[in-house]
């Protein structure tokens, strides 16, 4: 009876033993299928996740914080628990399970080199044979080292060059900004200027759209650019459909904002004006979204 309760308790033990093992090797299971999720899908959305603060800083001229946009939500197939934009202007992605009894984190620091030269360096406190196929940090080698690059970023700001509106007036930083094309005192001067009559505008100023449309008449073909009667601020539009639309309401079918690299046709726009256009080669360049 002795040597029974002793091969039970002894398979109690041995039990206990294997739960708490197997207990213990499910959080670094999670967190290595979890890397390869996020891996996965990162690759197939480059974007998604650092897109919306990188166009942040090119339309804004600082780094985004909290509150300042709505990152997307997360999605079923990142692996990823959450993110969330943090007060030092990094992001920080938490992955699902955990190695070692600490959750994996990723802290994505951006590294400003000038007013359209940004990017997100990856660093972790995880072990870099864990994360590092998708969290290299090239620039800043650890946590210790973003402190010094939040500083960098701080100067690189600070030195930007201020720009100009087509009006003249220096736009503070953080101010949105989109295009106008400046028109010349003969509007058919536009036909030689073109994209260089196209300057920089505060989204908050009211102006004209400048909306064109192709013509056929027998064998020739050109685009006619007309203005919308009212003028209209150009954070009025969150997305560049919405411009078209607006074309389309006030001058009819076939007509849609104009396009910054393609102004050349015959205007109907008054000399010595202002109005938005769709910037095609500068995406940051407009009030809207493409």
């Amino acid at each position: 009876m002795i040597q029974i309760r002793g091969w039970g308790l002894l398979l109690m033990i041995c039990a206990a033993a294997l739960l708490a093992y197997s207990w213990s090797r499910l959080g670094p299971e999670k967190a290595r299928q979890s890397l390869e999720r996020y891996e996965s899908w990162s690759g197939k959305n480059p974007s998604a996740l650092l897109g919306p603060p990188s166009q942040y800083f090119l339309k804004q001229r600082k780094l985004a914080g909290p509150g300042d946009l709505i990152l997307p939500a997360v999605s079923a197939e990142s692996g990823v628990k959450v993110w969330a934009l943090q007060a030092d202007n990094t992001l920080r992605v938490e992955l699902e399970g955990s190695a070692e009894g600490k959750a994996v984190v990723l802290r994505y620091v951006p590294v400003v080199r000038g007013a359209t030269g940004l990017y997100f360096d990856c660093v972790s406190s995880a072990p870099l044979e864990r994360v590092g196929r998708v969290c290299q940090a090239e620039v800043v080698k650890s946590e210790a080292g973003i402190a010094a690059q939040l500083e960098a970023n701080a100067q690189v700001i600070a030195r930007l060059p201020a720009v100009v509106s087509a009006s003249g007036v220096e736009l503070t930083a953080g101010t949105a900004a989109g295009s106008v094309v400046v028109v010349p005192a003969n509007a058919a001067d536009l036909n030689n200027c073109g994209y260089q009559c196209v300057k920089p505008q505060s989204c908050a100023t009211p102006r004209a759209l400048a909306c064109g449309r192709t013509v056929d008449e027998g064998n020739s073909r050109w685009l006619e650019v007309s203005p919308t009667p009212d003028e209209v601020r150009g954070s009025n539009f969150a997305t560049r459909a919405a411009a078209d639309n607006a074309c389309k309401q006030a001058l009819g079918a076939g007509y849609l904002v104009a396009v910054a690299s393609s102004l050349g046709g015959v205007f109907k726009l008054n000399g010595g004006s202002e109005y938005w256009v769709h910037n095609d080669l500068r995406a940051e360049a407009n009030c809207w979204t493409d």
